[in-house]
């Protein structure tokens, strides 16, 4: 169907997921047009790029389209999906979409998982690029060297990202599954664990018959449930079980270092990576199983990795101001609070984490996990639930706050008043953290311009 069309529209084309396929088709010689309420760094790029960029959404930015791609976030009562509908203009999934650009190349390679998607895309992306291969690869954020999250290369690999939040990573045709880990997250789309588990094995059958792989972190238990009868399996890290394994780790005021092992010889000591966190160190073995399985050169592996900044809003130093740190991160889930905030610690600093509950189905799903996660820190700051879109749930943000200990936690309802209260208080040698999906990202660069205004009148 989208072979004989050249005019595509985005509805939603700002958003983190549609924009990089935008970028692509542009690449790949595409009219593209689209449309958003408001305007974004995305959207300018994608303009400057020759796409034709719409504000607001009407039934007359559709005119010249020959195929609508749409998002889940779109509601059935758009109006340009509706006019579409009018119209009998083929609708496109963003994840059909994306099936097609990617089976457009001989290496398929899909990044799956409840955590770390968008880190190990960056990293296998990151390093491919390095080595000459001039990957396609379509990634959930931008990377911080390149500033972009998508390019059109040549036809041998396709690296993306596999959302499985709404099951459409099934549209999907891998030659190459990587699976982070699994649990329970989506729970509105989700009946239960067996019920995501039970998908990501659908998933795993989308693999080619012939010609496929699964790099599997075998320290994942959800991850050992799966059924891989049939397919070559390569396990990563921490467990000496692993066929990639992580050893003799040392992490240090924001600095992580370790030795790597494949099938217990050690193939390469002292690894560096200017990212923090053990859970980037798991998520960087990635390339090394990939690497194993073409036979690529390990040595530039570690090249890569002196040189790999991370994805945008994946622990983002968002300023520094009189010794006070200021990060943002994209964690919304308790297990990625718990991991964003184990990696802060190792700052040795104290933590003023700032927070703000992304979805009321999520939040009501896990509440008691977050206030444990978010413990973790010194200081809590916490705001009312992102909705996105969604009616409010039985459990609202200020419920929370008996759960923590004693002035530990705060409960500001409005996003807007937490970059003032965090910056009265913080104090050199502190490290504040914004943590969520939501606007909350914006809070980070509210404080370093508030503790720059306190700097100039002191």
């Amino acid at each position: 169907m989208i072979l004989e069309n050249k005019n595509i529209h985005f509805i939603g084309i700002g958003g983190t997921g549609m924009n990089p396929l935008a970028s692509v088709l542009v690449d790949m010689g595409y009219t593209v047009s689209g449309s958003d309420m408001k305007e974004n760094i995305y959207t300018l790029l994608l303009k400057e790029k020759g796409a034709q960029i719409f504000y607001g959404h009407t039934p007359s930015n559709i005119r010249l389209a020959e195929v609508v791609v749409i998002s889940s976030a779109i509601k059935p009562n758009n109006v340009e999906l509706k006019e579409a509908v009018n119209q009998r203009i083929p609708i496109l999934k963003r994840a059909e979409l994306l099936s097609y650009i990617m089976d457009q190349h001989n290496i398929r390679l899909a990044v799956a998982g409840t955590h770390g998607k968008t880190t190990v895309t960056s990293f296998i992306s990151h390093y491919l690029c390095n080595i000459g291969r001039k990957p396609t690869y379509i990634i959930g954020a931008a990377l911080k060297n390149t500033n972009i999250a998508s390019q059109f290369g040549q036809k041998d690999f396709c690296v993306a990202e596999a959302d499985e939040s709404d099951r459409s990573f099934l549209f999907l045709n891998p030659t190459i599954i990587v699976i982070t880990n699994i649990e329970e997250e989506h729970m509105d789309q989700f009946s239960d664990l067996d019920d995501i588990l039970n998908t990501f094995n659908s998933f795993i059958q989308r693999l080619d018959k012939t010609n496929n792989l699964l790099i599997l972190n075998g320290d994942d238990k959800n991850i050992k449930k799966l059924n891989t009868k049939g397919k070559k399996v390569i396990t990563y890290g921490f467990n000496t079980s692993n066929i990639v394994q992580a050893r003799n780790l040392s992490q240090n005021n924001g600095r992580s270092s370790f030795d790597v092992y494949i099938n217990d010889e050690l193939i390469a000591s002292q690894i560096k990576l200017k990212i923090p966190g053990k859970h980037n160190i798991e998520n960087c073995l990635t390339v090394f199983a990939l690497a194993l399985h073409f036979n690529l050169p390990y040595n530039e592996i570690v090249n890569s990795f002196k040189s790999f900044e991370g994805a945008s809003r994946r622990f983002h130093k968002a300023g520094e101001v009189n010794d006070i740190m200021i990060f943002d991160d994209y964690a919304h889930h308790p297990t990625e609070i718990k991991s964003t905030l184990e990696a802060a610690k190792e700052y040795n600093r104290r933590i003023i984490a700032i927070f703000q509950p992304h979805r009321y189905s999520r939040f009501t799903a896990f509440y008691k996990d977050f206030v444990s996660a978010l413990s973790i820190a010194d200081k809590v700051f916490f705001t009312e639930v992102y909705a996105a879109g969604e009616e409010p749930g039985p459990i609202k943000a200020k419920d929370i706050l008996p759960m923590f200990e004693k002035n530990k936690a705060e409960f500001i309802p409005q996003v807007s008043n937490i970059a003032t209260k965090a910056s009265e208080i913080a104090k050199p040698g502190d490290l504040i953290i914004t943590l969520g999906a939501g606007d909350v990202t914006f809070v980070s660069k509210e404080i370093v311009q508030l503790l720059n205004m306190q700097k100039e009148e002191a």
